[in-house]
């Protein structure tokens, strides 16, 4: 019997591995191509007239820049 459950359970890991795979590419792909599609967070596409973005003051003093932590 030893044989036998040595061998169900190396089956059992490497279909889990499979089944595990599998479900990663249907349900991940999907969403990945999706948000590819959708978003732009690095602003590349169709900048417009110009890619700048104005100056945000954060920081400007040395209490502001100590309230990051």
């Amino acid at each position: 019997m030893a044989p036998i459950l040595s061998f169900l359970q190396r089956l059992g890991e490497v279909v889990g591995n499979v089944v595990l795979g599998v479900l990663y590419f249907v349900l991940l792909g999907p969403v990945a191509v999706v948000l590819r599609l959708v978003s732009d967070p690095l602003r590349r596409r169709n900048p417009g007239a110009s890619a700048f973005l104005g100056w945000e003051r954060d920081n400007e003093d040395v209490r502001a820049a100590q309230r990051q932590g």
